[in-house]
């Protein structure tokens, strides 16, 4: 049996499916009513700008790739944190198209390796892009990982919230995975940066990570439910 800590899942099909799916996903968000909106004092990325550590919810991850590339124009190297499983090689062919690179793994799945890969990603000057309550949830719960890797690299992390009012919903899925119906609109919210501080305990990175996960659900207790008006 493979150890669980260096398997990587993939299938010729896996990959196959990831780069059809590109042709899917992006002419539905080429017809999205797309808007960005950064929290005052906030600057999108540049070229040569000091990386960061975007954090979003796993069910809302279908257009931030697309934002990346077209939106923000591919302005900085970017790269995902994406499973180990096949699901995972299919998302890696998917965001390739966009110009961003990918390092497997997650919690149940070579969890240690990739961690030191995002580390290392991190500190050659790559963002970093992590659904964090992925790949299985509980759903709207960020995992200890994403504070942890910003208390040891320094980066800041930056809350986004993905407002879809009227969307397609997977509701059997364990994060109700949301698509948005084309031509309707779709905000990005970058929120203000959380800066968490080299050597944290246990106690302050929980704090950091319930601070997140206020941030990344727009400050909205009702976040759960999905605006549908």
């Amino acid at each position: 049996m493979a150890d669980r800590d260096t398997e990587l899942r993939s299938a010729w099909w896996s990959r196959m499916l990831g780069h059809i799916l590109w042709f899917v996903v992006t002419p539905l968000c080429i017809t999205l009513r797309k808007r960005l909106v950064i929290a005052e004092g906030e600057k999108p990325l540049r070229p040569g700008s000091e990386p960061v550590i975007f954090a979003f919810w796993h069910n809302r991850s279908f257009v931030p790739a697309h934002f990346y590339r077209y939106v923000l124009k591919g302005s900085a190297p970017m790269c995902l944190l994406s499973s180990a499983s096949k699901e995972g090689a299919m998302m890696e062919a998917l965001v390739s198209h966009y110009g961003m690179g990918v390092v497997r793994g997650s919690s149940r799945r070579r969890g240690i390796a990739a961690f030191k890969e995002l580390l290392r990603v991190a500190r050659s000057g790559h963002s970093i892009c992590i659904t964090t309550d992925g790949p299985k949830g509980p759903i709207y719960k960020s995992h200890a990982g994403v504070v942890k890797l910003a208390s040891l690299t320094g980066l800041p992390i930056v809350p986004v919230c993905v407002d879809m009012p009227r969307c397609w919903r997977a509701e059997k899925a364990w994060d109700k995975f949301a698509v948005p119906l084309p031509f309707t609109r779709v905000n990005v919210l970058w929120g203000n940066r959380i800066t968490v501080p080299k050597g944290a305990d246990d106690d302050a990175l929980a704090e950091y990570l319930e601070r997140l996960d206020a941030a990344m659900c727009c400050g909205r207790p009702d976040f759960a439910p999905f605006d549908e008006n």
